[in-house]
């Protein structure tokens, strides 16, 4: 039996796959082309988004070390009372 907000959540899925599936068979194909300077955007913006996460370890290393060391040492001690 379907409860009130699955029935919900179904409608809404339904609603939002029929036009498509009506949309896509009648879709024609699109004309256009990637400028030569949006591969070196894209570029950037990954290079740029690498380099952040570099600096983000590096500025919370202490802390991501002390919270790894704090999850194994209470899996240690939990071992050691299990025996």
């Amino acid at each position: 039996m379907i409860k009130g907000g699955e029935m919900k959540r179904v409608k809404f899925l339904t609603a939002l796959m029929v036009p498509v599936l009506f949309y896509l068979p009648l879709r024609q194909g699109t004309h256009a082309y990637i400028d030569a300077g949006t591969g070196s955007i894209i570029l950037q913006a990954v290079v740029g988004a690498l380099f952040a996460v570099v600096v983000a370890i590096k500025l919370f290393w202490q802390q991501i070390r002390n919270f790894l060391g704090s999850l194994f040492s209470k899996a240690k001690k939990n071992e050691k009372h299990k025996d």
